[in-house]
């Protein structure tokens, strides 16, 4: 039990020098923490954390996928994003403590480690490099916010898909057939269109052989025609 909770502890702590909020963070300060963790298992379809909920600590994602979207009063998840990507997912809403604004759900078999916000607020508060680097990181990705922003007021439906469909390809490791099975209505969804649009659009990728998608897997074909088809146009 001891070596599967130093494995954990090790698996995390790398999680955690990869991160840019805690980049800042003295190996110390980060062994200190990990050593307060706590760890949560939850099953594919599980809420982990609920719309409107103010959350006192930090999540941080260790294995699996999560969905990102809003839980309507028929029970129905409309989907907003996927991360597959091991980090923080909670951050910001910490910070300001004010209310989540999505549901997170469990897309498949998910594990995350809990980090007191009391504690690591504590570290903000006597370590200025730490909060210096805290701030970098906000300033970044508010930065990104606002130039993915202006590219989704400009770009065409089939550039947002394209660009889409890189992302989901990026996180889940570069490999040419994405492991997460998607019905047309789920992907269509993150785009607020129809099933029927959606497909009308993705005859062309499968077509050209940009992409095959076979009951509800995908696989990237030709991933720099992909990318060429996610840039703006000059």
């Amino acid at each position: 039990m001891s070596d599967q909770k130093n494995t954990a502890q090790q698996h995390l702590l790398q999680i955690l020098r990869n991160e840019d909020i805690f980049q800042g963070f003295s190996d110390q300060t980060l062994e200190q923490l990990v050593q307060q963790v706590k760890y949560s298992r939850f099953h594919a379809q599980q809420h982990i954390l609920k719309q409107q909920q103010i959350e006192q600590d930090i999540y941080i994602l260790l294995s699996g996928t999560l969905q990102i979207g809003w839980l309507q009063n028929n029970g129905e998840l409309i989907v907003n994003d996927y991360i597959r990507r091991q980090s923080v997912f909670n951050f910001v809403a910490l910070l300001q403590q004010k209310p989540l604004n999505y549901d997170y759900f469990a897309a498949t078999h998910v594990e995350v480690a809990i980090i007191s916000g009391t504690t690591f607020l504590a570290v903000l508060q006597r370590d200025p490099q730490a909060l210096w680097n805290v701030v970098q990181s906000l300033s970044r990705r508010m930065y990104l916010m606002f130039e993915h922003n202006r590219y989704l007021r400009t770009a065409t439906l089939e550039q947002r898909i394209a660009r889409h469909l890189i992302r989901l390809y990026e996180q889940y490791g570069c490999r040419q057939e994405i492991p997460l099975r998607l019905s047309q209505q789920e992907f269509a969804e993150s785009f607020n269109i129809s099933r029927q649009t959606l497909n009308k659009h993705l005859q062309q990728f499968v077509q050209t052989q940009v992409i095959a998608w076979n009951y509800g897997q995908i696989a990237i074909l030709d991933l720099e025609r992909l990318r060429q088809m996610s840039e703006l146009d000059e």
